[in-house]
């Protein structure tokens, strides 16, 4: 079979994820990273923006190299 090159841009599942390692990255860095609530705009884009990234193209290489279809 024919194995997928695509996948979809916009994913909840993915945003979900992205999100929560968002959130968990914010919780565990406050105090040392993260000291003021420009520090968490920055940090929490930088996150967002770079994990949603890394997830869709994670998500593109396990539909092509690692999935049987």
């Amino acid at each position: 079979m024919e194995r997928q090159w695509t996948v979809e841009i916009v994913s909840r599942r993915r945003a979900f994820l992205v999100l929560t390692i968002t959130a968990l990255g914010l919780v565990f860095n406050y105090g040392t990273t993260v000291t003021t609530a420009a520090d968490a705009v920055v940090f929490g884009g930088v996150y967002v923006v770079g994990g949603y990234l890394v997830f869709t193209v994670l998500s593109l290489l396990s539909n092509r190299f690692w999935w049987k279809q």
